[in-house]
């Protein structure tokens, strides 16, 4: 037993990651979770009001967040696996 290293069995690394495509992933995540958050809150509380023109502007930023996130992580999923 190695004491002061911890061993999880789904972890494993990439042989082609890099720091900085991980980092970028940690500040579009960080990120994602403001800019989603307080574009839901104002969304509900443009569906409170009725107000439909703020509640469509934040499903846009919300739809944004979701392609970005998606977009991210098809790159890293491609340069992990599919990069020759």
């Amino acid at each position: 037993m190695q004491i002061g290293r911890l061993e999880f069995a789904e972890y494993h690394e990439w042989e082609r990651s890099t720091p900085v495509l991980d980092a970028m992933g940690s500040v579009l995540g960080a990120g994602s979770v403001i800019v989603g958050g307080q574009a839901l809150l104002f969304f509900g509380g443009a569906m409170h009001a009725g107000d439909r023109a703020v509640a469509a502007a934040n499903v846009r930023i919300l739809t944004g967040v979701l392609l970005a996130n998606g977009a991210f992580d098809l790159v890293r999923v491609w340069r992990r696996h599919y990069e020759p």
